[in-house]
């Protein structure tokens, strides 16, 4: 996982309710809509709508009406009409979209005809071979998503008696082609106000203002070019891919319908069409022939739809495979050169396919977070693709190489280029120039834009519904980031070769854990649970389903600590006690409590808050930071777990929630005293009594004893709080079973840790009933036995005795009877501890 700058938008509160109780949303949607450029009723009322009527007058378009005039006029005289394309998924799509329509108003539908450029003999856009060729089989050529930068080309056409329409979105040069007229929304002058249309786009306004009937069907086609060219998914775009996605599932388009069928996907979202159908026509043109994409997309046989979409889903395997080999050929330049390092990354190599160097680049970006430009080299000639990262304008940067170019095109992010091999190295050396003079260090990390802070009782299946009314989400419309402040209670990795994390996270706002994913953080594992009572997740919410299950989920994209642990934490919680405790740890403090001579209990007031599902707020609520506060537990580990777990679900809780136990060395002791911590976690063991002004029971008491001692510790008229809840009564019970071993268990961890010698160190008695499932037997084990004879240990292993020759008895053992005297006594004790009247003995009670 790439770590990540974070930048939190401006959070503006007062709007977000404003629109929220407008449009009957969530403020924390609405705020997220306001993160989008949108910040009104009415324009958040027109983004959720997406209506196509509402779209712009496509008359607004320079060029519009005199395109318009021409195109009806060779209509109506049954001249021949040529579509012009290119050959990736935007060129497809526009290319079948445009002629469709058009055969729609034709005289004969044999009147309209299409091209696409080979890509590797003529490269993208017109030539002027091809023009010359189509001269004499047309009297009329419109482009799509191409020809913005044709000027050569659309002169030899008028020279050849062929007018020319332009139909494209890219960058327009200073002047634009002398073509009869030129649509695109970018050129100088146009009043069109949605300037990012994808060439797909542009070609369905032009069969919107040609009143093609049932124009409305072809956003099917729009939405799959517009999502495969990643234009931003805003404004008309947006509306164009969401009506799309709706008309998807039920198109008529029996090439649509096969591609849908060839991509194993029912219902379409805008990830699919950006990185499964998209590619697949991608791959026609990339590998092959991209012709078959359009001869998919125009088809009218059903059998010939199903052959060209599986013909195209293998061609898009061929394309990963190649695609794979070039990759890791790049990755090994980059290493052995070491231009990572460098402000660009520029690599080439011989024959490496024109097609799929796109792709490559855009696996560089992500892996270096460098603008890379991916080069073929064919013998003295060099084709290359780049893409850029925030902060540089590729299409501008290249123009100040332009000098070393045969030719270039783009945009900001994306561009192709064509030069002599013999440049490269000038190239290569210009290039860094440049984006080491207009990018700045903090440029190379990632950005990661977090929408808005959230709690995780906000993360629900609600909201997540409501989140889905802003797809589809892509370039300029992502999918929504929020930020919680979490602690991780559980990690565990996951995938092949454990790259990826699993995680269980809480906060003070949720009783219950909730599941994330982090792809590709397994590596981060031990770094996350070191700080694990304070990360921040900024995250995607989602649902996920999985045999039958259905839940929410968080998506991680990254993670940060909170805060550095302070001193004694570090020291004593986070290093000393890295989740690998002695299985002493794990024992009750009952057994130290038992025989005790009993404490007076103080008069108290008696609070109970038994099964409350936010007892971590309702205890924040009741405590200030300053008020001396007592957690108790029963166990060494679940003090560590429950401070972490405090310290992060309770505001500031870093700098006040420590925690005690009997297992403090002397050093540790006298650090925790010297700590300001004004709230304690403990077993209770060896705390002063009387002296604390509110004591909560965190879990049950397991015996009377213990319930007698840690009402002790509260002072003369304080409060005790009992806030344990189910799941806390099933966790000890399980404890009472593992913890606390029957005559059974004992025996079995006798047998198992006998060895030919007669010795086992305690590393390896740990590991083996570890791996039995009996390590918490261990502390048991260890004290009964010595004590009846059986075997000696000194800290450091274990020493099997001589057999005595009558058989022992391990009721003689008085630890044995302590053991199943608490046993019993907890599994009554825990067997009530819910019930109404548990509670009642000598206390005056408080609801």
């Amino acid at each position: 996982m790439v770590r990540k700058r974070w930048i939190l938008q401006e959070q503006r509160s007062e709007l977000a309710e404003e629109m929220a109780a407008g449009l009957g949303i969530t403020p924390l949607v609405a705020q997220i809509m306001i993160n989008r450029g949108i910040t009104t009723v009415e324009a958040g009322r027109e983004f959720l709508q997406c209506d196509l009527a509402e779209t712009p007058d496509p008359f607004l378009m320079s060029g519009m009406q005199d395109a318009v005039e021409r195109i009806r006029r060779a209509l109506a005289s049954g001249e021949r009409i040529v579509v012009y394309g290119d050959y990736d998924a935007d060129g497809q799509t526009a290319t079948a979209l445009l002629v469709r329509a058009l055969r729609r108003l034709a005289l004969s539908s044999e009147t309209i005809n299409y091209y696409l450029p080979d890509r590797f003999e003529e490269g993208y856009g017109l030539n002027c071979q091809a023009v010359a060729a189509l001269s004499a089989e047309a009297d009329l050529l419109i482009s799509v998503d191409c020809g913005i930068a044709s000027h050569r080309e659309v002169e030899e056409a008028q020279r050849l008696g062929l007018d020319v329409i332009i139909t494209d979105h890219h960058e327009p040069g200073p002047e634009p082609p002398p073509a009869l007229a030129v649509l695109n929304p970018k050129q100088a002058g146009c009043a069109y106000p949605w300037k990012e249309l994808a060439g797909v786009g542009v070609a369905l306004k032009l069969i919107q203002a040609l009143e093609v009937p049932g124009w409305e069907e072809f956003v099917d086609l729009a939405a799959l070019g517009t999502v495969a060219d990643l234009v931003p998914l805003k404004g008309e775009n947006r509306t164009i891919v969401k009506r799309g996605l709706e008309l998807l599932p039920k198109t008529g388009n029996l090439g649509l319908r096969a591609l849908l069928e060839a991509s194993a996907v029912a219902a379409p979202t805008a990830y699919d069409l950006g990185f499964r159908l998209g590619p697949r026509l991608n791959a026609g043109g990339r590998l092959g022939d991209a012709e078959r994409g359009v001869r998919l997309l125009l088809t009218e046989n059903e059998a010939e739809a199903r052959r060209l979409a599986v013909e195209l889903s293998q061609e898009n395997s061929r394309r990963q495979q190649v695609e794979q080999t070039i990759l890791h050929q790049a990755v090994e330049t980059v290493e052995k050169y070491g231009l990572q390092q460098r402000p660009a990354l520029v690599v080439w190599g011989a024959g490496w396919h024109q097609g799929v160097v796109g792709i490559v680049a855009s696996r560089l970006v992500e892996l270096y977070y460098r603008p890379t430009v991916v080069v073929s080299v064919q013998g003295s000639e060099a084709v290359a693709s780049a893409r850029s990262i925030a902060g540089l304008h590729l299409f501008e940067t290249l123009k100040q190489c332009s000098h070393l170019l045969t030719k270039f095109g783009g945009h900001a992010m994306a561009a192709g280029l064509s030069l002599p091999a013999e440049n490269l190295r000038e190239f290569q050396r210009l290039f860094e120039e440049l984006c080491a003079a207009k990018l700045k260090p903090e440029d190379y990390i990632p950005k990661l834009n977090v929408d808005c802070r959230a709690e995780l009782c906000q993360i629900t299946e609600e909201l997540i519904a409501e989140l889905a009314l802003l797809e589809p989400h892509g370039l300029g419309n992502p999918g929504p980031v929020l930020q919680a402040e979490v602690s991780v209670v559980r990690t565990r990795t996951a995938g092949t070769d454990n790259q990826h994390l699993q995680l269980a996270v809480q906060d003070a706002t949720v009783s219950q854990e909730l599941p994330a994913i982090a792809f590709g953080a397994g590596p981060s594992q031990a770094e996350i649970e070191r700080v694990s009572e304070g990360v921040a997740l900024a995250f995607v919410p989602g649902i996920n389903e999985w045999n039958g299950r259905r839940e929410v989920q968080l998506q991680v994209k990254d993670w940060q600590a909170v805060s550095e642990p302070e001193n004694f934490v570090r020291r004593w919680l986070v290093d000393a006690y890295p989740w690998k405790l002695g299985p002493a740890y794990f024992q009750s403090s009952a057994l130290q409590f038992d025989g005790r001579e009993a404490p007076p209990v103080p008069n108290c007031r008696f609070v109970d808050l038994r099964g409350n599902p936010t007892r971590a707020a309702e205890l924040s609520r009741r405590r200030n930071a300053a008020e001396p506060t007592l957690i108790l537990v029963n166990r060494a580990a679940s003090a560590l777990q429950v401070c972490r777990e405090l310290r992060i679900a309770v505001p500031g809780g870093r700098s006040f929630i420590g925690f005690a136990h009997e297992w403090l060395s002397p050093e540790e002791r006298a650090e925790l005293e010297r700590s300001s911590f004004t709230w304690i976690v403990s077993t209770g063991l060896g705390l002063p009594k009387g002296s604390w002004p509110s004591v909560w029971f965190w879990e049950p008491p397991l015996t009377a004893d213990t319930w007698i001692w840690w009402t002790s510790l509260a002072e003369e008229g304080g409060e005790l709080v009992v806030s344990y809840g189910p799941k806390d009564v099933r966790d000890l019970q399980v404890h009472l079973r593992r913890d606390y071993p029957d005559r059974l268990v004992l025996a079995k961890v006798y047998r198992l840790l006998r060895t030919p010698t007669g010795q086992i160190t305690l590393g390896e008695a740990s590991a083996k009933l570890e791996a039995a499932g009996l390590i918490g037997a261990l502390p048991a084990a260890l004290g009964i036995f010595a004590e009846l004879g059986l075997w000696s240990t000194d800290g450091e292993a274990i020493r099997y005795l001589p057999e005595p020759a009558h058989k022992l008895d391990l009721e003689q053992a008085v630890l044995y009877n302590k053991i199943t005297k608490i046993r019993d006594q907890a599994a009554l004790y825990l067997k009530r501890c819910l019930e109404r009247g548990f509670l009642q003995d000598g206390f005056e009670r408080q609801n």
